[in-house]
């Protein structure tokens, strides 16, 4: 029986962190992150300019008007943005327990074998980024948000003798949903129009049939190359187009508990925990469940779209070992 795809629901807070650009300069900056278009569209020969006048200076990011003296095209250092995020991944459950607050449902529960086939789990997520720029190349953000999602697993057999389970071959499902919180930093350098980021967050999840949180620590390396074109809406500065390739790691909580009343459980299986001489006998009973993710590491690709300065666009896709599909739409200020 599985109790604890549970954990995915917070890897969602995870790409909900990502920041790329470069800086529009010959010389390499550790960085400029999430890059911004503004100013004129073409230069004094009549090409496509790639570099934005300095802006009035601002508080944030710090060492930000130097940056912008020697050329670089500064992002507006505050952001505010929604995500969403849907995942898939497998999970492998190397133990599940029980426990009962009476003697008599303790030694039951010791003699309780369940065996635990494929297990796969899907959620999604909406959150709320607030992001700043505290330096020309580092980002830091919070964001807060809801999850939720199905765990899908088959039941080999459950029983109290290997050889004579009291049923076989059970499908269950496990529904959940919770909030999310964390905060996490972006790192981000250029050289011309390549660039790279690495992006770090820690996000806790509070799931209704769990007792605690569940945390998730999600790291996400990326490369990419942005291409600028005239703009889309007049006056709005040039149109610029980031592509990247990276890859997302995942670091989540692996044991769950939690109160058995709260689950769904198969029919076969309920039947047997509510007889009306077992019952009474049981008290209060607990899930206790350890597990591991599949594969910890996925790749992933993405795009951004700078619509305008103030606006931008970002998608990406993650494949092999786990799929995702993330967007979001970010306002800058």
């Amino acid at each position: 029986m599985h109790f604890s795809n549970l954990n995915k629901v917070v890897l969602t807070a995870s790409l909900l962190a990502t920041g790329f650009s470069y800086a529009d300069s010959d010389r390499p900056l550790l960085s400029l992150s999430v890059s911004q278009s503004g100013g004129t569209a073409l230069n004094s020969e009549g090409s496509l300019n790639t570099r934005t006048p300095a802006s009035q200076s601002r508080v944030l990011p710090i060492w930000g008007d130097e940056a912008r003296a020697r050329g670089y095209d500064l992002p507006e250092p505050f952001g505010v943005s929604y995500n969403y995020m849907n995942l898939r991944q497998d999970i492998i459950v190397d133990k599940i327990g029980f426990n009962s607050s009476t003697e008599f449902g303790q030694d039951i529960f010791s003699q309780l074998l369940i065996d635990v086939g494929h297990t796969r789990s899907s959620n999604e997520s909406h959150m709320l980024k607030l992001d700043t720029w505290v330096f020309p190349f580092m980002n830091v953000y919070g964001i807060y948000g809801k999850t939720k999602g199905t765990s899908t697993a088959q039941l080999k057999s459950v029983g109290f003798d290997v050889n004579a389970p009291l049923a076989t071959d059970i499908p269950f499902n496990l529904d959940y949903e919770g909030k999310s919180y964390g905060a996490g930093f972006t790192l981000a350098g250029g050289y011309n129009q390549y660039f790279a980021t690495f992006d770090l967050n820690y996000t806790k999840t509070n799931l209704d049939i769990l007792d605690g949180d569940i945390k998730a620590l999600v790291i996400t390396p990326r490369v990419g190359y942005e291409f600028v074109f005239e703009p889309l809406i007049a006056g709005q500065g040039n149109t610029k187009l980031q592509v990247w390739t990276g890859a997302m790691y995942q670091d989540i909580t692996q044991r769950f508990k939690g109160d058995i009343s709260k689950l769904s459980l198969p029919d076969e299986f309920d039947d047997i925990m509510n007889k009306p001489w077992i019952k009474p006998l049981m008290g209060d009973m607990k899930f206790d469940v350890e597990q591991h993710l599949a594969h910890k590491w996925n790749q992933t690709v993405g795009a951004r779209l700078e619509v305008t300065r103030n606006f931008n666009v970002i998608t990406e896709l993650g494949f092999n070992n786990r799929n995702s599909f993330f967007v979001s739409g970010e306002f800058r200020f």
